[in-house]
């Protein structure tokens, strides 16, 4: 009886030689930007744009008030500026000229 279970466990364990190649790792290609990425880029550029134009906003405002107001001048709405973010004050009015 003890041979017959040692053949049993002899035979159970021995499915795979040891000496069995292992199978190559896969290679694992490199992950392309995601449209998240590209969507956080886009979102951090509107950002950017916003607040760069609302500082442009803010300072044409008062530079206007203090050095020009006697020129007329009509200054664009806030969503020109975080649109294309610039100063739009009129040349004559800018600090330098002064």
């Amino acid at each position: 009886m003890y041979w017959f279970l040692l053949a049993c466990l002899s035979i159970s364990t021995a499915v795979e030689p040891p000496d069995a190649p292992e199978s190559p790792p896969e290679e694992q290609e490199e992950p392309s930007p995601s449209e998240d990425i590209q969507e956080c880029q886009k979102a951090s550029q509107e950002l950017k744009n916003s607040v760069v134009g609302l500082e442009l906003y803010l300072k044409d405002k008062k530079e206007y008030k203090t050095y020009c107001p006697y020129v007329a001048w009509e200054q664009p709405s806030l969503e020109i500026y975080k649109e294309d973010p610039k100063s739009y004050l009129p040349e004559e009015c800018k600090e330098e000229k002064i």
